[in-house]
């Protein structure tokens, strides 16, 4: 039977499609100058999935505290931005292309969890046919880790705010020492830069606490103050927060790397950005 596979559906517009190219460019940001001391090796990781050209540094930092490192399976989270649904959508490819070739995905991992939780999880291919949530996240990963790991993709849609209580007791059932976690999510939508550079220090601080309900309380006030033209503080809210819950529960340490928006960008408008953190979780 011929493998199901997921090809690239946001390349070129986020990334670029040629091999060659791509390489050029992560080698470039994985090489631009990092103070950093080398942590240990990170349990998770929260990270932006804008274009390259936006977000790529900040991604970069991140993905470069996993460099050369080797894990099973990346659990990949995010929220559905492309196709509406309720509870948590498995996909169902046999494995995922990018320009740099294809990566299997975790069917067995994922079938666990919908035997675990029929209502919640459940095989929704559509729901990742075009979102690009995830997608961009994978050349990243090609790029900085030993080759041989799997993905698992999974993409929240409709559910109740304490959704990621639930997700996390599942994931954890689930997973061994040798997986990643990895949320994907942007941070504050359409303020201007001053204004995006306050609202995210805020969003960032409550992820480092691990302060799930601070951070739901920081979400309605961002809604609500009628900041112009801030629409979220975030736009990944589940999957963030179920990282959370586990990090929480595993006792991991929690560090920022690093953050910028789209108005750091060379001749980017500066009246309406997007914000991009990156935060790693790691036993203390």
């Amino acid at each position: 039977m011929t493998p199901k596979v997921r090809y690239p559906a946001v390349a070129e517009e986020f990334y670029p499609a040629e091999a060659g190219e791509l390489n050029a460019l992560l080698t470039d940001l994985f090489q631009q100058e990092c103070t950093r001391p080398r942590m240990k090796t990170p349990r998770a990781l929260i990270v932006p999935h804008a274009a390259y050209r936006y977000c790529g540094k900040v991604s970069a930092e991140a993905f470069k505290s996993i460099e050369g490192r080797s894990f099973r399976t990346v659990i990949l989270l995010g929220n559905a931005h492309s196709y509406l649904f309720k509870g948590i959508a498995i996909d169902s490819h046999d494995a995922w292309s990018s320009p740099f070739g294809k990566v299997p995905v975790a069917g067995a991992m994922g079938k666990r969890l919908i035997d675990l939780d029929p209502e919640l999880f459940h095989e929704l291919e559509i729901a990742h046919h075009c979102d690009h949530v995830l997608e961009v996240q994978l050349p990243l990963l090609q790029h900085a880790l030993k080759p041989g790991f799997s993905i698992l993709p999974m993409l929240f849609g409709e559910n109740r705010p304490d959704v990621c209580r639930r997700a996390a007791d599942h994931l954890l059932s689930i997973m061994t020492d040798d997986d990643l976690v990895v949320a994907s999510t942007d941070l504050s939508h359409y303020p201007s830069y001053r204004d995006a550079r306050t609202i995210d220090r805020t969003t960032l601080d409550h992820m480092v606490k691990m302060d799930i309900e601070g951070l739901a309380r920081h979400e309605e006030d961002v809604r609500t103050r009628q900041i112009a033209g801030a629409i979220s503080a975030f736009c990944s809210p589940d999957a963030v927060k179920t990282v959370l819950e586990i990090a929480y529960r595993k006792g991991w340490a929690a560090e920022e790397i690093s953050y910028q928006n789209s108005g750091d960008a060379v001749h980017d408008d500066r009246s309406a950005v997007v914000g991009y953190g990156a935060i790693a979780f790691h036993e203390p």
